[in-house]
């Protein structure tokens, strides 16, 4: 009995170790093949897929559609659940595999029909973009019927991929016009301020608002708990799933050859969107018989967002300009699928959707409805004040599939620009510079012209036709720059235009910090006969000094120390020069202390909620603003909840306070030991798996990093969750115009998306670091495994 009980406890022991290591293997047959030949249809002849050391695909293919099949081959070999994921955001089909808990997502994805705007732009694209389109899905198709093993994502939820389709593709790239379009959040929020406020006021805090912009509406208001509802779905979407935020951003700048040591052109980018592992990039190489181009890719898409070709090279930084509007609508109480239009009635459109919802045996039938205007999205709130939106990215006629496609076949500023015409959203600040030393700059995309009056700060009436807009700018007059005389171009979301330019872009531009700081850099590394390299264009990107302190730092210094703590603060200030280092002790004091005195400031006027979406929405120069007018900063630096009148210095002071005693609950008393670094961490969650606590370590990736939002090493802290980081330089580019092989690039974590990867997260810390891969370009520059796709 005892040798059987011994033999037996080794058996379980056995198989307690040979179980999980077996299914470890097992599942390690998920990562995909990149040596060998595999015999696929639908090709014209064979691809060589090389892939170098980092796992960056290089394709060479005899045909353009054999190299978008290879693309869309290797994004499903690397980055299929993120696709999938991306596809069910977009088709709002989230609730199919995690339940009714994203069912009011999914309520207003379907409601804003991003899936139907995409199956409509597949019928006017060019036929071209169709069949890279077409070439793109059988190459994922391809990759699905060959039976692999799933990634781990899909085997934990029981998920099954479907087919891909080319509306897919480009449902994807509707959900980057959202992330990167969006300001209806900001009408929303400014209405609510206005209510509570009072028209002056708000104007204090949001740069751009009218004075007398509340009677817009003549007296109507909307319902805050409708407001509240559709902003919480916002910000869902926005932490959740990494989509939209006021952090999104970019910088990219062009430098010419005449500044530069080699004499030609110098162009850098690196777009801000939100953190997420994988990357919402993805670094690869195409070739094909006209088509050549490296640099970054949208996993889903076959295109090169952001790279060169043979003959030029782009980047692109975000415009923001108002291309959405909020509409109030007037409903029939007889019959709530009608809306008023000029003193008559309308019908709705009416789409019905059929949401299905794991656990649920029927999908819910969900009626998305929409006035001439666009989506009824107040409907997703279940509350008053219907509001329409009105977007440009759901106008029929998106063909900003053809503009990317066509920069990437386009060899001159002339073909560049005629691909600009194709561009509809999200706007895009182009940076241009070509092989034979040209340097530009274009704003491509569909904007609105608003009729007098109406500026699109605010909700508006719908049933009045005198809101409607009245056409969009006309390309030509659109910003743009060729060889312009300064021998450079630099944008990092800043205002575009001055107040001259006949037609309004936005109201609500980034803060000029960080174009500020490169223009300062170029300016200063171009001096006196020197000359620019490609190395100092990366010490540019790696750049963590915020000029903001310099506008802030003389105040809080003017504050004198309430006691001996302060004062110890105060003296590590006084030599801070406002570079965010990770090491820097004064970096973590000034951080906190902006934080803790916007709230100090602010909160006592605003109810809790309101503040919170003010200090996470709206540009954050308010608070400059404020602390630069004596008069306006004696009123707000008031606490109304106290009897007493608080001058700023006192509110400065209770705000150190706070931010001193916050900071010692994170790091301990002893300052010395205090670094910027010990609590600012990046963050890269993992969808959905960073939700779930007992599969977090093994899915998400977190690093520590210095830099804030203003530096041009942007690294802004997320004030829902201080001090974390959930915004970064996603992609960063080098390219060099005298020698396309010698340019360089960069993703966040890694090229996998599959965590059994040694490329799931090989990446971060050399991203951290502003580190860089070799941009290897053209077969005769490049090694690695091979695999070879062979027709059958």
């Amino acid at each position: 009995m005892r040798k059987f009980l011994l033999g037996l406890l080794a058996v379980v022991l056995a198989l307690l170790v040979l179980v999980p290591l077996g299914g470890y293997f097992w599942l390690r047959t998920s990562l995909p093949l990149t040596t060998g030949t595999v015999r696929v249809a639908g090709v014209d002849g064979p691809i060589e897929i090389v892939r170098d050391a980092d796992g960056v695909p290089h394709i060479f293919a005899g045909t353009d559609h054999d190299a978008f099949y290879g693309l869309g081959y290797v994004h499903a070999q690397d980055r299929l659940w993120q696709m999938e994921m991306n596809r069910r955001i977009g088709a709002g089909r989230l609730s199919e595999i995690l339940g009714d808990a994203t069912l009011s997502i999914d309520k207003f994805q379907r409601t804003m029909g991003y899936y139907r705007a995409a199956l409509g732009d597949l019928e006017v694209i060019e036929p071209r973009s169709r069949q890279a389109l077409d070439a793109y899905a059988a190459g994922v198709n391809q990759r699905l019927s060959e039976g692999h093993t799933l990634p781990p994502e899909f085997i934990l939820l029981g998920v099954s991929p479907e087919p891909w389709q080319p509306a897919d593709s480009l449902v994807w790239q509707k959900m980057m016009s959202w992330d990167l379009g969006g300001n209806y959040d900001m009408e929303l929020l400014r209405q609510q301020l206005a209510q509570a406020l009072g028209p002056e006021r708000t104007a204090q805090l949001l740069a751009g608002y009218p004075a007398d912009g509340i009677d817009i509406l003549a007296g109507v208001q909307i319902d805050p708990g409708a407001a509240a509802a559709l902003l919480e779905i916002d910000r869902r979407i926005e932490t959740d799933f990494a989509r939209g935020g006021r952090e999104s951003g970019s910088n990219d700048w062009v430098i010419a050859g005449a500044r530069t040591e080699t004499g030609m052109p110098l162009l850098a980018d690196d777009p801000h969107l939100g953190t997420s592992i994988p990357s919402i990039w993805y670094l690869a190489e195409i070739q094909g018989d006209t088509i050549h181009s490296i640099g970054s890719t949208f996993p889903g898409l076959p295109a090169i967002v952001i790279g060169h070709n043979e003959q030029i090279a782009w980047g692109v930084t975000n415009v923001g300009p108002d291309v959405q509007d909020l509409y109030v609508e007037r409903i029939n109480p007889a019959n709530p699928n009608q809306y008023e239009v000029d003193g008559a009635w309308a019908d709705m459109t009416i789409a019905e959707e059929l949401i299905a919802i794991d656990g649920e045996e029927e999908p819910l039938r969900w009626a998305a409805r929409a006035t001439r205007h666009g989506p009824l999205i107040s409907d997703v709130s279940d509350m008053g004040s219907p509001l329409a939106l009105q977007w440009t990215a759901l106008q029929p006629g998106d063909t900003t599939i053809d503009a990317f496609l066509g920069v990437n076949y386009a060899s001159d500023w002339e073909e560049f620009t005629a691909a600009m015409e194709k561009f509809i959203t999200p706007s895009q600040n182009f940076v241009f510079a070509d092989v034979e030393g040209n340097i530009g700059y274009f704003a491509p995309g569909r904007i609105p012209i608003r009729a007098a009056g109406h500026d699109g700060t605010l909700p508006v009436p719908g049933w009045a036709s005198e809101y409607e807009w009245q056409g969009f700018i006309p390309f030509a007059e659109l910003p743009q720059t060729y060889n312009p005389p300064e021998g450079y171009v630099a944008t990092a979301n800043n205002r575009v235009v001055g107040d001259d330019y006949p037609y309004l872009l936005s109201t609500d531009w980034a803060p000029p910090y960080r174009a500020e700081r490169i223009t300062e850099l170029i300016e200063q590394m171009s001096s006196g006969g020197e000359k620019i390299s490609a190395d100092d264009m990366a010490a540019i990107q790696a750049d963590q000094t915020s000029t903001q302190v310099r506008a802030l730092l003389p105040f809080l210094l003017s504050v004198a120390p309430a006691d001996e703590r302060q004062a110890q603060a105060n003296a590590l200030l006084q030599g801070f020069d406002g570079t965010l280092a990770m090491e820097s002790t004064a970096a973590a004091i000034y951080a906190a202390w902006m934080l803790h005195l916007e709230r100090a400031i602010f909160e006592d006027d605003l109810r809790a909620t309101l503040f919170e979406e003010m200090s996470t929405r709206a540009n954050p120069l308010f608070l400059t603003n404020v602390l630069n007018d004596p008069v306006q900063g004696a009123a707000w630096c008031d606490n109304v909840l106290t009897p007493a009148v608080e001058p700023c210095a006192e509110i400065a002071q209770v705000a150190l306070d706070n931010a001193l005693d916050d900071l010692s609950e994170r790091m301990g008393d002893d300052m010395g030991r205090w670094r910027w670094d010990r609590i600012h961490i990046t963050q890269y969650p993992h969808n959905p798996f960073s939700q779930v606590s007992y599969l977090k370590g093994l899915f998400h990736r977190t690093i520590p990093n210095g830099g804030d939002r203003y530096t041009v090493n942007v690294a802004p802290v997320n004030l829902t969750n201080p001090y974390v980081q959930t915004h970064s330089p996603g992609y960063r580019h080098i390219v060099d115009l005298s020698d396309l092989p010698a340019s360089r690039f960069m993703i966040t974590t890694g090229q996998s998306g599959n965590v059994l990867s040694p490329h799931y997260d090989d990446l971060i810390t050399r991203h951290r670091d502003v580190a860089y891969l070799p941009m290897r370009f053209g077969r005769e520059n490049v090694t690695g495994d091979t695999l070879r796709l062979e027709a059958q």
